[in-house]
């Protein structure tokens, strides 16, 4: 564990997550998409508005004799209906709609997820190496305070001495890069977070090791039944199948109904029933077309994407493993072995058995196993992530 010099408040990397998922503008802006499609699928399924109509039956163009004619007012109202089933494939593909904007919504949560992880330990990791560097720094500094003793007593050389004040020289620098390079990873995880300015809590979950538990079946079985981008393609083709359920109805008629009031004879109503005539096929037929087209790529897609999916987890589990074994080296073999050598090295210079250049380049592989252990930790932090998210870049 670490936290950030005056901090007061702290951030677990779960709640960096929580924080993102309520604040961060790409989700806002899907869960906008979703309310947008729900309002289309209401759209979709409405009835037609009625129609008011006014009749002027018996324009002047035929007289009588006597250069009269017959003249009358209506005033009804006409409502257009749908042959039976269109308003309810147009509602599937409107509810249908609507699932894939809420899955793409699940999508953006969980890329956004991977996002924050890999920002916030990137954010931990550029800390806790500025840690090492100066660990490594005080050591050099006791190494130095034994020099100049020597260096004085007439038993160094002052070429060691130099050497050592490069050496000291060249770690300032690691430090104040590793500094600005901290700053803007931060800079970094506080836009994710949607944050205004900077956020100067301390970050709390650390970068450790934790075996992945399960196997690669386990996990391509359930990927495969989670996947936000699989389970949009698979709501895509439910779409498209039920837009080609509509285009075949497309062909069969739909109906007017009207209700009108006539002027002279006030005591009667008058009724109307209206049909179309779906005389002409060529725009029917490339509906169809179109739409049997765009079933077919649906199911070529979802078939495709998963079959791609599987190899990015198999590759992505791989590179878990690898990640791992890299862990394992450093911690049961590496640290032990590179902290007992440098404590003997220590003795051994003290009592004039190596050179302090021998010591200096082994001080240099100590502090170097110590930085590198810490990458090895966030790469296998990186991969897991990978792991969760892999195949979900996928965009159509």
């Amino acid at each position: 564990m670490f936290a950030i010099a005056g901090a007061s408040e702290t951030l677990t990397l779960e709640q960096a997550i929580q924080t993102a998922l309520q604040r961060n503008p790409e989700i806002l802006l899907a869960q906008k998409e979703l309310a947008a499609a729900m309002g289309k699928r209401l759209q979709m399924t409405a009835v037609a508005d009625p129609m008011l109509v006014f009749r002027d039956e018996g324009l002047a163009l035929n007289k009588a004799k006597d250069g009269s004619f017959d003249k009358e007012y209506s005033l009804g109202l006409e409502q257009n209906l749908e042959f039976p089933g269109k308003r309810a494939l147009r509602g599937e593909i409107g509810r249908t709609g609507e699932d894939l904007a809420a899955l793409a919504l699940d999508k953006a949560r969980l890329l956004l997820g991977a996002r924050v992880k890999k920002a916030y330990y990137q954010t931990v990791l550029s800390r806790r190496t500025l840690e090492s560097l100066d660990q490594a720094s005080s050591l050099l500094d006791r190494f130095m305070e034994n020099l100049v003793i020597k260096y004085q007593a007439g038993d160094a050389a002052y070429s060691d001495v130099l050497r050592a004040k490069v050496e000291k020289a060249r770690l300032q620098n690691q430090i104040i890069e590793e500094r600005r390079a901290a700053t803007a990873y931060r800079a970094e995880l506080n836009i994710l977070l949607g944050n205004r300015g900077d956020n100067a809590a301390a970050l709390v979950t650390d970068i450790a090791f934790v075996p992945l538990q399960k196997e690669l079946p386990a996990i391509k079985e359930e990927i495969r039944t989670s996947s936000p981008t699989l389970k949009m393609l698979a709501a895509k083709l439910r779409q498209s199948e039920a837009g080609r359920r509509l285009a075949k109805k497309s062909g069969l008629p739909d109906f007017s109904l009207g209700l009108y009031f006539p002027s002279l004879r006030s005591g009667a109503w008058g009724f109307s029933i209206g049909l179309n005539l779906p005389l002409w096929r060529t725009r029917r037929q490339g509906e169809v077309m179109e739409a049997e087209a765009a079933t077919d790529q649906a199911l070529i897609s979802l078939e495709t994407e998963e079959r791609r999916m599987m190899i990015r987890i198999e590759n992505a589990y791989a590179g878990v493993k690898a990640a791992d074994e890299q862990v394992k080296l450093f911690e049961q073999k590496l640290l032990k072995d590179m902290g007992d050598e440098i404590r003997l090295a220590v003795n051994q210079y003290q009592y004039g058995k190596i050179e302090f250049f021998n010591l200096l380049d082994l001080y240099r592989t100590y502090a170097a196993t110590q930085l590198e252990h810490l990458k090895a930790l966030y790469q296998y932090l990186l991969a897991l992530s990978d792991l969760e998210v892999a195949g979900e870049e996928y965009t159509d």
